[in-house]
């Protein structure tokens, strides 16, 4: 009996993504808080609660702080150790606030 090719590639992907020894009690949680994030600045925005420049640094910030926070963590030596998934953490939610303050660009609304 053939396989769909659908299901074929799911299963191989699957088997891939369990046998790659994924952390799924970090993960989940993690991306709850980031989907979170990413959601809580827009709406931050529409209420005008900073301005059109502030939402530009804090992205530019970020986004700057996330790149060194990943190049840390994938170093050998911090990626074997305790350090690896904390820096790895901290590197996801910086990428969130960056795209948070991007979207809150687009949800901000004029005082006028």
């Amino acid at each position: 009996m053939m396989m769909p090719s659908s299901v074929l590639t799911f299963s191989l992907f699957a088997g891939s993504f369990a046998a790659s020894g994924a952390r799924l009690q970090i993960v989940i949680p993690l991306v709850a808080v980031c989907l979170g994030i990413a959601a809580l600045i827009p709406m931050a925005a529409a209420r005008r609660k900073l301005h059109i420049p502030g939402y530009v640094g804090i992205a530019l910030l970020a986004f700057a702080l996330s790149l060194v926070f990943g190049k840390l963590a994938g170093f050998t030596r911090v990626a074997a150790s305790a350090a690896g998934p904390i820096l790895s953490i901290i590197f996801f939610l910086l990428i969130a606030v960056a795209v948070g303050s991007i979207l809150a660009l687009f949800f901000y609304r004029d005082p006028q």
